[in-house]
């Protein structure tokens, strides 16, 4: 799955990562800089990250923070409606955003002749938006359509009934998009709330990657983000979930499948903890590719459609997944494998060939990686704004190196056994 990387930084610090440096400064109001010069490309990217996502609203808010991703289009104090969107096109690049659990980010990727000028539009955007009542109930149908679609999805279904199963402390449990009942109460009052509650200084991460000069944006981020105020907001620790001691199933119908479909996961440590680099190099062994042992055992076998899965990182608890397409009659097959392959790895332990292996695939695949500066970008950010150690990031070869055959079979044992997963299985009506 996507990797991950974090900081929390205080003063000033200089630091190398991969073929470039890192700058990373708290700018006087408590925003984070983040800056990577790079010669190497003609592009840049900016990207302003907010360490908030569903997994931190209240029972009332829930979409909020899908909804807000929304709204910040939706013109600011200093421009128009849909002007941003239109001066970053006309200039070839490239502007969206993002919402998760854990966090949410906003981002243009342009010519480097444009950053000054895309960095000023996000700070606009991201600090300045309308929050007005107006917008609010003309945004609402647009995000009622999409929750529509979402409700529409089967698989969509399959993974919500899957996190509703999974977690039983934590808001992971409910989806990123809301609920129609939330949804449909948003107001001013509300919005604005949470908006300048959550997405102030603090908690705010702006990453820029490309071709630029590290002196130049720093002094124009003092300028921008580095003079909003807001009170102080970090997000809080997201409680972990009780260990899991039993099996949890639960099967979804739906009318319009041909196929069916499972997921089926174990819990996994928080993306903080070290041991998410021996479930990455286990997920390169079970999941990785064409040259894995379950796509070998299962796709060229013909026993499914498709097979995926692997470390899905959380600021809290985890997972470990495994989700495939087959046949109504082959569900339960490929699910035997599955435990079959976990229950000989926990009795004989996996080959050291096969970890060694692993781990020079996800180092050689980590160079090609770093080449797109969004993806470098992004990196940075999500490490900035969730995992809360630069070193997630800069030492990530160095900690995929060091895990060793003896951690992998350790970490299965310990986590991955056949009487504490949970199972979602998605099924054509009438099977």
């Amino acid at each position: 799955m996507k990797r991950l990387i974090t900081l929390l930084a205080v003063g000033v610090m200089l630091t190398v990562a991969q073929a470039g440096q890192v700058f990373i400064q708290q700018l006087e109001n408590g925003a984070t800089a983040i800056i990577k010069e790079r010669d190497d490309t003609q592009a840049v990217v900016i990207q302003v990250w907010f360490g908030v996502g569903s997994v931190f609203e209240k029972d009332n808010e829930r979409g909020l923070s899908h909804f807000l991703e929304h709204m910040l289009f939706n013109g600011t104090k200093y421009t128009k409606p849909g002007e941003i969107e239109r001066w970053v096109e006309n200039k070839g690049g490239y502007i969206n955003a993002g919402t998760s659990k854990d966090f949410t980010f906003y981002y243009i990727e342009i010519g480097n002749l444009f950053w000054e000028k895309s960095l000023e539009y996000l700070y606009y955007m991201t600090t300045a938006p309308l929050l007005t009542q107006e917008m609010i109930e003309k945004e609402k149908p647009i995000v009622l359509e999409e929750l529509n679609r979402h409700l529409n999805s089967p698989i969509s279904i399959m993974w919500d009934t899957f996190y509703m199963l999974a977690y039983k402390v934590s808001n992971y449990k409910y989806p990123v998009i809301g609920f129609r009942e939330t949804i449909e109460k948003f107001d001013e009052p509300l919005v604005k709330n949470y908006f300048y509650s959550h997405y102030v200084p603090s908690n705010t991460y702006i990453v820029v990657v490309g071709n630029v000069e590290k002196d130049k944006v720093l002094k124009k981020l003092k300028e921008t983000f580095g003079s909003v105020k807001g009170k102080y907001y970090k997000p809080p620790k997201v409680p972990l979930e009780p260990p899991q001691k039993e099996i949890r199933k639960k099967v979804v119908k739906k009318p319009q499948l041909t196929r069916a479909y499972a997921v089926i996961g174990w819990q996994a440590p928080s993306v903080s903890d070290r041991e998410t680099f021996v479930a990455t190099v286990l997920e390169e062994i079970l999941t990785g590719g064409k040259t894995s042992i379950l796509y070998r055992k299962l796709r060229e076998e013909g026993l499914v459609y498709s097979i995926g899965g692997g470390y899905l990182p959380a600021r809290g608890t985890g997972q470990f997944v495994f989700y495939y397409a087959t046949d109504p009659q082959k569900l339960d097959t490929v699910k035997n494998i599955i435990l079959n392959q976990l229950k000989d790895f926990r009795k004989n332990g996996v080959p050291e060939e096969l970890v060694e292996l692993a781990k020079k695939r996800i180092i050689n695949r980590e160079v090609f990686y770093r080449e797109k500066v969004s993806d470098d970008a992004q990196a940075l950010g999500y490490s900035a704004s969730v995992v809360g150690n630069i070193d997630y990031s800069l030492k990530y070869e160095e900690y995929i190196k060091q895990v060793s055959k003896e951690d992998i079979d350790k970490y299965i044992k310990k986590y991955m056994k056949n009487t504490n997963y949970t199972q979602v299985y998605l099924l054509p009506e009438g099977k």
